[in-house]
């Protein structure tokens, strides 16, 4: 036998002791330019190989007679990698050689604002906030995007989903990968259907935002939609007073809007300005977007929310009031309830510790008896 033949087979054999079934994984990073050294000894300090003189032996076996193997420390594609514990040799490299990365999968929830999902990306994917941010609000990143150039940001075009996010990717290709996904959503029909509404698309998505920090039951989504489509076509004109869009205006999340924040000076505070606000507040999904372009038709102009996160509607002023009298008796009883269940979990937990306490005292007293 050559000793060709000989040393391929003997890398064979040795590359053949992969990984246990239920081995752990692991995840390391290959820095830009990182030396296949480097490499073995980030792998060892992950526990994937045991020894990084083994595994630069058996790479160097590789290279003597397989090409592609050669010059590893010009080929290695720098990422986010993940391997079992003890994952044999020709796998890794293989690996590294083609840049079969581990990505990361980034979830965006509906209703979703840009700082929401910016602060998402800083604690899921390690990435500068403030950048994802700047992104949002780069014209020449909207145009290339074929958004139209609005006063601030992209805001409402960040489609709500699951992404898959290459390793190293930037905020700005972050900005970019969530703007196509609105893009492949978006059905082109659905120009004509807002024109028939009356509205352009950057309306549209405006209002569909509204109905997604509203709508928590997905029934009453197109009633909602329906709501703020009467009181814009209502002459003479309604304000929205939409809660959601005074929230958007304070920039911060409040569990409750109070008197003194619907004066809050801003265009979208639709307690002060008539009319839609310059543009969405939140990122709408599919659902919240087919409410807009398809809403009910009601003869509603109000609603009021129940703890359960319905809503009462209302055709007039007189029905609203109505509406909201019962609301609060609803909230109120809501609230003692909560209140009565936090006293008898306290009390269950007092009564919990003086049982451990009395049992304790019992054993002790138990073990002094002769």
């Amino acid at each position: 036998m050559s000793r060709r033949l000989l040393l391929v087979g003997l890398a064979a054999v040795l590359a053949s002791c992969g990984p246990a079934a239920n081995a752990p994984r692991e995840r390391f990073v290959l820095p830009k330019r990182a030396t296949l050294r480097a490499a073995a000894e980030s792998l060892a300090a992950h526990h994937i190989i045991t020894s990084p003189r083994h595994f630069l032996l058996m790479a160097h076996l590789y290279g003597l007679f397989l090409p592609h193997y050669r010059g590893l420390d010009r080929h290695l594609i720098p990422g986010r990698y993940e391997f079992a514990h003890g994952e044999d040799t020709r796998t890794i490299l293989d690996a590294m050689l083609k840049g079969k990365t581990k990505d990361d999968f980034f979830t965006v929830p509906e209703g979703s604002t840009i700082w929401e999902i910016a602060h998402a990306a800083h604690v899921e994917l390690g990435m500068d906030s403030a950048a994802f941010v700047r992104a949002t609000r780069d014209t020449v990143l909207r145009d290339e995007l074929g958004l139209p150039r609005r006063d601030r940001d992209v805001e409402g075009y960040l489609f709500p989903d699951t992404y898959r996010v290459s390793f190293g990717a930037s905020a700005a290709q972050l900005v970019a990968q969530m703007v196509e996904r609105f893009r492949a959503v978006w059905d082109t029909a659905w120009d004509a259907r807002a024109r028939a509404l009356g509205l352009s698309r950057n309306q549209l998505m405006t209002l569909a935002s509204i109905v997604e920090a509203e709508a928590q039951v997905d029934s009453e989504r197109r009633i909602i939609a329906s709501v703020y489509l009467n009181r814009l076509r209502r002459r003479p004109p309604m304000k929205l007073q939409a809660d959601p869009t005074v929230i958007y205006a304070l920039g911060r999340h409040v569990d409750r809007v109070l008197l003194r924040d619907l004066k809050v000076r801003s265009p979208y505070n639709t307690y002060l300005h008539y009319g839609l606000p310059p543009g969405p507040i939140d990122s709408p999904g599919r659902a919240s977007i087919l409410a807009a372009l398809w809403p009910a038709r009601t003869p509603y102009y109000y609603f009021v929310a129940r703890p359960d996160g319905s809503h009462m509607f209302s055709r007039t002023g007189a029905e609203q009031l109505d509406s909201v009298r019962v609301a609060r008796q609803l909230w109120a009883a809501a609230a003692a309830a909560r209140r009565d269940s936090i006293r008898e979990a306290q009390g269950e937990s007092t009564a919990v510790r003086l049982a451990r306490r009395d049992s304790l005292g019992t054993a002790a007293g138990s073990e002094q008896q002769p």
